[in-house]
């Protein structure tokens, strides 16, 4: 049920590519969490990391004015924002991995290949 990081989401930038791995790390440790208890701590580690990665990011954009940050903060937003909703369903055991792995995927394949390799191509311009 794991999810692979592959080489072709590099995106230039060493310590982004490094937490973008970490995540899919995450993502795969709550992915093989088989009970609750399991579920919960690697759910609050990704969601922890989540929030550490995006704000880094965002101290990468404000330090040099780059010129989309309101769209790339408010993709950072929604996501975060489900996630927090996803820790209540966990809670209270109504989660659901089915649907949830394939959202999560897409939204960060989504997120790295089009927001951050166009964050990652501003600072290399920079």
């Amino acid at each position: 049920m794991a999810i692979e990081w592959q080489d072709s989401f590099n995106l230039g930038h060493l310590e982004i590519d490094a937490q973008h791995q970490k995540l899919f790390q995450l993502v795969n440790r709550l992915l093989a969490a088989t009970d609750k208890s399991n579920l919960t701590e690697a759910f609050a580690k990704l969601f922890q990391y989540t929030q550490a990665h995006f704000a880094h990011e965002e101290s990468i954009m404000l330090e040099i004015g780059y010129p989309h940050i309101r769209a790339h903060l408010e993709q950072h937003s929604t996501l975060l924002s489900k996630l927090a909703h996803v820790e209540k369903f966990i809670a209270n055991y109504t989660f659901d991995m089915v649907n949830f792995k394939p959202f999560l995927l897409a939204w960060m394949l989504n997120h790295i290949q089009t927001l951050d390799a166009q964050l990652v191509n501003y600072v290399g311009q920079k």
